[in-house]
């Protein structure tokens, strides 16, 4: 049976490259149209495009692909804005990878899920052991509840979309006690956050997790090193992994960094070389 999220219509979802996300049925495509003989029959055709500098890009294969079908080409995804109300397992993204929630009550200035997305809302919820919400503590407790009684099925527990850290309360704490937690990531973007995340972790070691489950988002600018890797440092003494990321500007040219920049990132993202480097006090920087 061709994949339609809903039983009903057959959808070929394309995509501009794979990704760790990028579902992997036979309606599933990387870039360019196959030989004709090789597509599947169906019904749509969705090129989805997720970052903006791929935008171009998707616009090429939405015309390669309305010369391959007689079938609607349709075009979006969050790089084109597309509204992102609800939540359809396993048809943009891998099947084991849920939203319970879309949108945020915040207003970031670096995030553009509240311009997509709007206010938090909560969404039926379905299996899976991948949370991805944008800000999943965010949602009233009886939500959250019935996500952990779903999560009480699954393994290999991922709380992936980075978790408010002055949210993380003992209702939350309790209830992960008896699921089995791979991985909870948290965020700490900016220094005025650190007292909360410290807060937050030391709630986390109590309950039983270490650093080898507690992940944590690092934002950077790329303006600063010395105060990122001050951060960095102080996230790893709170008791968490940290994983820098750098800003990408929401326009459709990719925010470049020099090789200095993109060096110095990758190595917070490095496990093993982030606990050598703290063990011996060495200094990215150089």
């Amino acid at each position: 049976m061709g994949f339609d999220g809903c039983g009903k219509m057959r959808i070929i979802r394309v995509f501009p490259r794979r990704t760790s996300y990028t579902p992997e049925d036979a309606y599933v495509f990387i870039g360019q149209p196959p030989f004709r003989a090789l597509i599947p029959k169906h019904d749509e055709v969705h090129v989805s495009c997720t970052f903006t500098w791929d935008k171009r890009y998707c616009e090429e294969l939405a015309f390669q692909w309305e010369a391959a079908t007689n079938k609607p080409v349709k075009l979006g995804g969050p790089a084109f804005g597309s509204p992102a109300e609800g939540f359809v397992p396993g048809l943009y993204i891998k099947p084991n990878i849920v939203f319970t929630t879309r949108g945020c009550n915040n207003n970031c200035p670096w995030c553009i899920v509240p311009k997509l997305e709007g206010k938090l809302k909560e969404l039926p919820i379905y299996p899976g052991n991948w949370i991805q919400d944008n800000n999943f503590l965010q949602a009233d407790r009886a939500h959250k509840d019935k996500v952990f009684e779903m999560l009480r099925t699954q393994k290999q527990i991922c709380f992936k979309g980075g978790l408010e850290v002055d949210l993380i309360d003992d209702h939350f704490v309790n209830a992960i006690t008896s699921l089995r937690i791979k991985e909870l990531w948290l965020a700490c973007d900016t220094d005025a956050q650190l007292p909360e995340f410290r807060r937050a972790c030391e709630k986390l070691w109590r309950a039983g997790f270490s650093r080898e489950k507690i992940k944590c988002y690092a934002l950077s600018y790329g303006r600063d090193m010395e105060a990122d890797e001050a951060r960095c440092k102080q996230i790893y003494e709170a008791g968490a992994m940290p994983f820098m990321q750098l800003y990408r500007d929401f326009s459709e040219d990719k925010t470049e960094y020099s090789k200095e920049w993109n060096a110095f990132a990758r190595q917070w993202q490095r496990p093993a070389a982030i606990k050598t480097h703290m063990e011996k006090g060495t200094d990215f920087r150089r």
